[in-house]
């Protein structure tokens, strides 16, 4: 069981409205949409290299759009994602076979924050009323709105565990101070309460199946100060340094809390910490360069983040307890950082190229860093994978590219089974065109089995009527293309939809603006 991780280093601020920014704000590196500049992916062997302790992997389309929060992929092999579509941001569940919406509260923005191997989902959704309110869903029962009273207040959910006890933080009123809660479908929402030496609005922001949750109290609306809760020994402070800023970033299996502090304002940036019961905050250093920080732990204490240098260079960085703190490299850049690790030393994150591109990496202590890009099977020309944003103990892979989130299965073409639906690569089409000059976009795509796909449409984005256009496919191996005029200028977001044999569609999508001249 992975133990569900915060996003980052981002604050949960003692105002509500800055509560909600962080809640927003979620994803430190901004991602383009499909639609992106179309970058050339780069070239190398199907499954990594001959010997290579690296395995090829499978892509699977999980939805297009922009990004809206860390997705999260849990020992099953299942992910839940937040995407920006259309002017609204809604939440996905993918099962292993199929994706499907989430629902809302009411509102039109979903935000998930968390996923546990029972395939409950946690996170936050606005309500009917536009009102921010914490969620837990499961495919079986829907959406539960975990409610702040009767006062119309706030409420956020952050993290989840594998018993589905729920923490974040909640207001009874909407602009009433942030205080922790836990919440369980037994119990129904608790109040954590603030510490005699925390008097401050709190939220808590991470957790383990144990039932010790970490999280943050915000001193004079900007700084941040980590804490721990259990049953038996209630609210602590737990930054023993004096730091003027702290916040925790994951739990480990023992009760060990692992973020960032920032020692004083002169200080330069960001360091990691670790947290015991037994021996207080222990600074981890920040191996050769001015400041690191950590992204992600498991729960046996592996640790993934990034190491920053004066001269804006950062690098990938691993820490045990037996190894220590060790860079990763890069893929010839100047630049890469670690998103995730799994229970078998796996990492997995982003790195600039020797031209200077961002791509998606995994990386072994066996192996080293490889760009996943050389190790995928049959995807269709100019998918590029950016960033790998997550992974589980099997080895599955969640990434972002230009064709929208993916999900990475390990196996290639030599194991797995079928896997339903079509791999589809980014719509290549203008990013922006004139009035009366008609839009001609295209798309490659890749059928698994080879049996032909049932059907495609291209969806404008400006009400207009769904339109068939041009399918050509040979041996599983297809491109589909269609031309269209705006009557308007506006941004639209068009969407490739390929329905196979089986009835299983795959979509991507492009953004375009449309200006008078």
């Amino acid at each position: 069981m992975r133990v569900v991780r915060g996003n980052g280093g981002s604050a949960v601020r003692a105002r509500w409205k800055l509560v909600r920014a962080a809640w927003l704000l979620v994803i430190s590196v901004v991602w383009g949409s499909a639609g992106m500049a179309l970058a050339q992916p780069a070239s190398g062997p199907a499954y990594g290299g001959q010997g290579s302790p690296h395995e090829g992997y499978r892509v699977i389309n999980l939805g297009p759009g922009t990004i809206a929060a860390y997705p999260h992929i849990n020992a099953a092999g299942q992910v839940a994602f937040s995407m920006v579509s259309g002017g609204r941001t809604a939440g996905f569940f993918y099962d292993g076979r199929t994706v499907q919406g989430i629902g809302s509260l009411g509102g039109s923005s979903v935000y998930v924050a968390g996923l546990n191997d029972a395939g409950q989902v946690a996170g936050t959704s606005l309500n009917e009323h536009g009102i921010e309110n914490a969620f837990v869903w499961s495919a079986g029962g829907g959406m539960l709105g975990i409610r702040s009273g009767a006062g119309g207040g706030r409420s956020y959910g952050l993290a989840i565990n594998s018993h589905g006890v729920v923490t974040g933080s909640f207001s009874q009123a909407p602009d009433g101070p942030a205080r922790p809660f836990r919440w369980s479908a037994a119990g129904g929402a608790e109040d954590l309460g603030l510490a005699p030496g925390l008097p401050w609005p709190s939220a808590g922001r991470v957790l383990n199946d144990a039932g010790l949750i970490a999280g943050v109290a915000t001193v004079d609306d900007e700084q941040t100060h980590a804490f721990a809760w259990t049953r038996s020994g209630g609210t602590v402070a737990i930054d023993t340094r004096g730091s003027v800023e702290s916040t925790p970033v994951a739990v480990g299996a023992a009760g060990e809390v692992a973020g960032n502090r920032l020692a004083s304002f002169d200080d330069g940036g960001d360091r990691p910490f670790l947290w015991t019961r037994a021996g207080g905050m222990a600074d981890l250093g920040t191996g050769r360069g001015t400041t690191a920080w950590v992204n992600a732990m498991t729960p046996g204490l592996h640790i993934a983040g990034g190491i920053g240098y004066a001269d804006g260079r950062q690098r990938a960085m691993s820490w045990t307890r037996r190894g220590g703190m060790r860079e990763l490299g890069t893929l010839g850049g100047r630049t890469s950082v670690a998103r995730d690790v799994n229970a078998r030393g796996k990492i997995v994150g982003f790195a600039e190229d020797r031209a200077g591109a961002m791509r998606a990496f995994v990386w072994s202590a066996a192996g080293g860093m490889l760009d996943l890009n050389r190790a995928l099977h049959r995807v269709p020309p100019g998918l590029v994978l950016d960033h790998a944003l997550s992974i589980n103990d099997s080895g599955v892979i969640v990434a972002s590219s230009n064709a929208g989130l993916v999900l990475l299965r390990p196996g290639g073409g030599h194991s797995g089974g079928h896997v339903p639906g079509h791999v589809l690569g980014p719509v290549v089409a203008p990013a922006s065109i004139t009035i009366g000059t008609r839009l001609e976009a295209k798309v490659g795509f890749m059928d698994d089995d080879g049996t032909g796909t049932r059907s495609i449409h291209w969806s404008w984005g400006d009400g207009s009527a769904k339109q068939a256009g041009k399918l050509h496919e040979t041996d599983g191996i297809g491109t589909a293309s269609a031309s269209h005029g705006y009557a308007a200028p506006g941004v639209y977001e068009l969407v490739v939809t390929v329905v196979d044999r089986d009835g299983c569609s795959t979509a991507v999508s492009h953004r375009v603006e449309v200006t008078e001249s």
